[in-house]
């Protein structure tokens, strides 16, 4: 007989940050409840929603900030990461700018969470006309040593992988420090 032991649930905060309409939104809301907006509508502070996995017998939730890009929110923001064991930082690969906007993101997240916390750089958008190669992608990533994914909201492509990508990261920095 086999029994399967379920360790202890463990809950992590993970935000999500990037430039107004790089598809954060989209992207949360796509994972969590499988569905895609073509009209962009702004966050406004920020979005709670959670999501469960198990992972290596380990239950995990994430819980999932959304946080808004305009710079109108940037005062509060400090607020919204407090307590982040990680990060997806995301980008639009039809905007080079935004790119270049992820080194700004991630130096103002890590003013006041750990430095050590694990990142995935995120090329959203990967079913329209890029203007960012993924190669670019990638190597940016390594310069904020940080994961690399390319995703498309719309489609669903790589969604959920990044989400459990993310779960497996917490859980395994979490068991070599047990």
């Amino acid at each position: 007989m086999v029994v399967n032991i379920l360790r202890a649930k463990h809950i992590f905060k993970v935000v999500f940050v990037g430039d107004p309409a790089v598809g954060k939104t989209s992207l949360v809301a796509r994972h969590v409840r499988s569905s895609f907006r073509e009209n962009y509508i702004p966050s406004l502070g920020a979005n709670i929603t959670s999501n469960d996995y198990l992972i290596d017998n380990y239950a995990v939730t994430l819980l999932i900030w959304d946080i808004a890009g305009q710079e109108i929110f940037s005062n509060v923001r400090e607020k919204y990461y407090a307590g982040a064991k990680a990060a997806f930082v995301v980008y639009d690969v039809t905007r080079p700018e935004t790119l270049n906007g992820t080194k700004i993101w991630v130096d103002d997240l890590k003013k006041f969470v750990s430095l050590d916390i694990p990142l995935i750089l995120v090329g959203n958008k990967i079913d329209l006309e890029r203007k960012i190669s993924r190669k670019d992608g990638e190597a940016f990533a390594n310069k904020l040593n940080a994961q690399f994914i390319e995703t498309s909201a719309r489609t669903g492509d790589n969604v959920p992988e990044a989400f459990r990508e993310i779960a497996e990261t917490l859980i395994n920095k979490l068991v070599k420090h047990v």
